[in-house]
Order: structure tokens, then C-alpha cells, then sequence
């Protein structure tokens, strides 16, 4: 297999893969069109597809290369948009735009129809009356790819530090590789006509060296950042659902002690970033709710209790909200609210996300599984019904 075939491949299965978005967002219409128009282009450089192609037409209307470029400048194009969605939502010179793709393809025509092409290839000087023609086609045709190539590098560079995550931000960065291996390759188009026209010395091994690597390079390198930012979400997604599957059983523990917090309405199976979203709304208010149970002096006792048995400084908030939480949940299946007394901070509170979630994990691993937290519910239980009996022979003594 050769390597033009295996990228196009490559390309035509990432275009599929793409292809749903068409019904979405503008910026998912345009990278979708734009992977579709690359591979369709890549596609005429697959030695049996030109056969096939000059076997139907002849070989002397050179239609391949003419569909290739063609294709070429309807992607460029259509990657500036989606990079302009992305970066620049409020646009960026879009009436310029059109009227730059749309001269641009005519011209393309019209110079190939009336170009007298040598056997060399299309960047070869023509001969006779249409020597001229071919350097216009080529001339039009680079410096669309290199102009469109060095405004969506300098964008999608320039949108990295944007990013929200890390592959995200890998993904612009391997787009705008992609784009600036593309600006290069304009730039050798240039180099090698401009050898030739003004010494008349060409290179035709060595140009087809640099072009054929610098394109298949661009054309990998805008397929693996198109991939990077979906793998983001998908990362996201086992992340969220990793969390949810961490949190449920607090979750559990919790909303049995106060039932009343629970949403009514149902929740899609897979809709794990709602679910999440939903299971950490529900915690916190039956924190808020079970805080009824406990008395602020419970709070201070596992504070205490947690920096007596050891626990290291960064989990000890953690598990001492952990601490009081278990002992609410006894009392509350006892039914003892408290009334009049100052209750215990929430320690959720005031943090951003990121550090919300890492907060409620260390709880709910603590809740369920340490030996501090089991110890410091076993001797509040034992102090509570110490009391309890103590009060209970008080009061058959008095009478």
C-alpha cells in the first residue's frame, strides 16, 4: 500500500467519523466539509483513482491535478472558517473571504483550461502561446493555500493558551503545525517557479521530495488535531463518570438519612456530566440538611479528634467533615435534631469546581472507609448513650 493511499484512508476515516457534525454548529459544519474536501483532494494522488481518472477523460486533460487543487482551496477555505468559529466568533473579515474563494476558483479554471501544459507536471512552464498560463494557475492557486495557511497558523497558535484542557490545547497545536507545514509548502511552490523562470534551472526530484512530504505532513497533522479536542471530551466524560461512580455510595449514605433532597425527576443513564452534576447538588444539600443533627462543638471535637489520631494536614479538614457527617446520619435516623445551637461550617463551600469535587472525593473515601471516622461515630455513640443512661438513672433516683 502506498503511502498516498494509506493517508487518504487515514483521511476519509476521520471525514466519516466527522460527518454527523454536519447538523451542528457552524464550526463543526466547517471542519467537517473541510476533512471531507481534504480527503476527496489526498484521494486524486492514489495512483489507481488517476489511472482511473485519465482512463476516462485521457490522459491529456490532466483532470486529476486540476480536481486536487481545486479541492485544495475549498478546504484552506473552509479550515479558515472553522478556525475563525473557534478563535474569533465574532468573525474576521468573512465578506473578504468569500470574495477571495470565490475569484479564486474561476481563475483556477480558466488559466488550466487555456494553460498548453508540458509532461513535467502542473507547476512545469507551458510551452507556445500558453507558456504563460500555468505559472498564473499555479501563482493563484499558492497564494490562496499559502495566505489562508499563514492567517489560520498565526489563529490557531494564537488559540492555544485558550484552551480549556490539555489535549485541547494539543489539538490547536497540531492544527496549526498542520497550517504552518502548509505555509510552507506554498512557500516552496514559490521558491522553485521563481528558480525557474528566472535562470530557467529546475529540480524536479527535489521539489517533488519537499512537496509530497510537506503535504502529506500538513494533511497528518491537521487529522491527529481534529481528533485531540473529541478525545478531550471523551476523556472528560470517563473522568465525570469515574467521580459519579467515587461519590454515589456517600450519595447513597446521605439521601437515606435525608430523602427529602432528592430530585424527583428522572436522569438518562448516559448522561453522566448531568448525573454528576446532579449527585453533587443532592450531597451538598443533605449536608446542609444533616448539619441540623450535629452542633458546631461537634465539628471542634472532630477537628481534635482527626489531628489527635495523626491524619496528615492536607486530608484532616476532609476527614473530619466526614467525622461529623456519619454522626449526623446517626442522629437523624434517630430522629435527634438539634434546636438553638450554632451548626458546623460546610467545607464544599467557596470552591471552584475542580477543587469541589477533589473536596467531595476525599470526604466520601473517608466516610466510607476510615478507621478514624468509624472510631470517632463509635465513641460519640458510647459518650451519647453513656449520658443517656446517666440521665436515665438521675431521674429514677429522683423520683
Amino acid at each position: 500500500m502506498s503511502t498516498s493511499t494509506l493517508i487518504a484512508g487515514v483521511l476519509w476515516l476521520v471525514a466519516v467519523w466527522r460527518l454527523p457534525s454536519l447538523r451542528h454548529s457552524r464550526k463543526q459544519r466547517s471542519l467537517a466539509l473541510t476533512l471531507v474536501a481534504l480527503a476527496a483532494a489526498m484521494t486524486f494522488e492514489v495512483p489507481p483513482v488517476k489511472e482511473a481518472v485519465d482512463a476516462a477523460v485521457g490522459a491529456d486533460a490532466r483532470l486529476s491535478p486540476l480536481l486536487k487543487h481545486l479541492l485544495g482551496v475549498t478546504s484552506a477555505a473552509y479550515l479558515l472558517d472553522f478556525v475563525i468559529a473557534v478563535v474569533r466568533p465574532q468573525g474576521l473579515a468573512s465578506r473578504t473571504r468569500l470574495v477571495a474563494a470565490g475569484v479564486t476558483l474561476p481563475l483556477m479554471l480558466a488559466f488550466y483550461a487555456l494553460a498548453n501544459w508540458t509532461s513535467g507536471g502542473p507547476v512545469r512552464l507551458g510551452e507556445g502561446r500558453g507558456a504563460l498560463f500555468p505559472v498564473l494557475y499555479m501563482t493563484v492557486f499558492t497564494l490562496y493555500i499559502g495566505i489562508a495557511m499563514v492567517v489560520a497558523t498565526w489563529l490557531f497558535l494564537g488559540g492555544v493558551r485558550h484552551s480549556r484542557t490539555l489535549l485541547g490545547k494539543a489539538g490547536l497545536g497540531f492544527l496549526g503545525l498542520g497550517t504552518l507545514l502548509g505555509s510552507l509548502y506554498a512557500l516552496q511552490r514559490i521558491v522553485f517557479v521563481t528558480v525557474q523562470l528566472a535562470s530557467g534551472t529546475s529540480y524536479p526530484a527535489l521539489e517533488n521530495l519537499l512537496s509530497t512530504t510537506l503535504k502529506q505532513a500538513t494533511v497528518l497533522s491537521v487529522a491527529v488535531g481534529v481528533c485531540l479536542p473529541p478525545l478531550s471530551v471523551a476523556v472528560e466524560y470517563v473522568a465525570a463518570w469515574s467521580t459519579l461512580r467515587k461519590l454515589r455510595p456517600l450519595w447513597v449514605q446521605l439521601t437515606e438519612a435525608a430523602p427529602y433532597v432528592v430530585l424527583a425527576t428522572s436522569v438518562g443513564r448516559w448522561r453522566v456530566r448531568f448525573r454528576l452534576e446532579r449527585c453533587v447538588i443532592e450531597i451538598e444539600d443533605a449536608c446542609l440538611a444533616l448539619r441540623e443533627y450535629v452542633s458546631v462543638d461537634m465539628h471542634t471535637k472532630a477537628r481534635r479528634f482527626v489531628r489527635q489520631e495523626g491524619v496528615v494536614a492536607q486530608l484532616s479538614d476532609a476527614v473530619a467533615e466526614a467525622c461529623w457527617l456519619r454522626a449526623a446520619v446517626q442522629s437523624a435516623r434517630n430522629g435527634e435534631r438539634l434546636r438553638g445551637v450554632e451548626y458546623p461550617p460546610l467545607g464544599v463551600t467557596g470552591r471552584d469546581r475542580a477543587s469541589e469535587l477533589s473536596w467531595l472525593r476525599t470526604v466520601a473515601r473517608a466516610y466510607l472507609s476510615s478507621p478514624v471516622v468509624s472510631e470517632f461515630v463509635r465513641q460519640e455513640h458510647s459518650s451519647v448513650s453513656h449520658e443517656q443512661g446517666a440521665s436515665e438513672r438521675i431521674s429514677s433516683n429522683g423520683n
